[in-house]
């Protein structure tokens, strides 16, 4: 019995691929007894696809299928997230016209890109925590005044002398007036873990196509930029390869950026060298063989897989199988994360900010307990 569970956490993961899989919509995934799909519905809230799923299922008109808990949870889970998507959208389109009446055209990043979709579409099922909008470091400080004069304010867990921490690629998180949401405007694309090379200012607004929405003017990334960004933030930003972890949520976006028609023209083989050329290359690589085996989407005509590549997307299965020897490596990938802090250290003592951040962090944080 505990062998079979097991496996069924490698099998749970391959299943409910099957059933988001966005290229093949008319093929039949594997039927699920109860038991099953609450162990899949556990996957699909933890990996923040559940809308998605929902969705899915409706467009394959398989929910008569489910049993009964499992369809109303889903189907409460879709329509939550509609609603929120539906203030996310708003505010968007609030933020671009305050950026727009300054002279900036932001280009969306991310999630803020499925609010421009039809909100029936499968697109629009997408979880969004916040709306990241890129908007360069030299026009980041009129667009972060225009915002602030509208009531744009820092959230109530961030310190004002947050405001002057520029260490990250993004100006602190502005909430709206109505609490409805909160936008992070971009001064980079990616954190100090991706070199700048890999999309450069210049690159970035040269490829982004130009859109008229609703009355306002932004932009959108290239295809090309759009899978870079999503696979890097993923596999390097947030230590997916490093930590051996996977966030089916941003693979599933991945192989759906993938399935587009115009991915089909897409040059591979250089986009790899130029990854390549910047220690890049085998993230991507690894996000490629893990959509080749969660949704069977064959590698690019000219990309092979190289041992680390492989040996990477092989300890997540590994360790997936073997949740014991998981939860140690986990343990240690913890202590090495401190060390890194640590490591860190010294810049941040000659920081002015830092003091003041710290102080009101952990201020913060001894009232929070006191209140307890």
């Amino acid at each position: 019995m505990k062998n079979q569970h097991v496996r069924a956490r490698a099998i749970d993961w391959l299943d409910l691929s099957a059933w988001l899989d966005p290229c093949d919509l008319d093929m039949p995934p594997p039927e699920r007894d109860a038991e099953d799909w609450r162990r899949l519905y556990g996957v699909a809230t933890a990996h923040l696809v559940a809308p998605s799923l929902y969705a899915t299922l409706a467009a394959r008109d398989r929910l008569d299928g489910l049993p009964e808990e499992i369809r109303e949870a889903l189907a409460l889970l879709h329509q939550l997230n509609a609603a929120h998507n539906n203030r996310l959208r708003a505010l968007l389109h609030e933020t671009t016209e305050r950026l727009n009446a300054v002279g900036i055209q932001p280009i969306a990043l991310k999630g803020a890109i499925a609010l421009l979709s039809d909100p029936d579409s499968l697109d629009a099922a997408r979880m969004l925590g916040d709306l990241d909008l890129w908007v360069g470091a030299t026009d980041l400080p009129a667009a972060a005044d225009a915002l602030r004069a509208g009531g744009y304010h820092l959230p109530v867990n961030i310190h004002p002398s947050a405001w002057s921490w520029t260490d990250k690629h993004h100006a602190p998180p502005l909430m709206h007036p109505s609490g409805s949401g909160y936008v992070e405007l971009h001064r980079r694309v990616f954190n100090a873990r991706v070199p700048s090379e890999v999309i450069t200012t210049e690159r970035l607004l040269c490829a982004a196509q130009g859109l008229e929405w609703r009355g306002v003017r932004l932009r959108i990334p290239s295809l090309e930029h759009r899978l870079i960004h999503n696979a890097l933030h993923h596999q390097v930003s947030d230590q997916a390869f490093a930590s051996d972890r996977r966030s089916l949520r941003q693979l599933f976006e991945f192989a759906r950026l993938r399935a587009l028609p115009e991915a089909a023209s897409l040059d591979w083989a250089r986009l790899l060298r130029d990854l390549d050329h910047v220690g890049m290359g085998e993230a991507m690589r690894l996000n490629l063989l893990a959509t080749r085996t969660l949704f069977g989407q064959a590698l690019p005509p000219g990309v092979r897989a190289t041992p680390k590549a492989l040996a990477a997307e092989g300890r997540f299965w590994w360790r997936l199988e073997h949740p014991a020897l998981d939860r140690w490596l986990a343990r240690h990938w913890h202590w090495h994360v401190q060390a890194e802090r640590l490591r860190r250290l010294p810049r941040r003592l000659v920081t002015p900010a830092w003091y003041s951040l710290k102080y009101h962090q952990l201020k913060r944080g001894w009232f929070t307990k006191s209140a307890d």
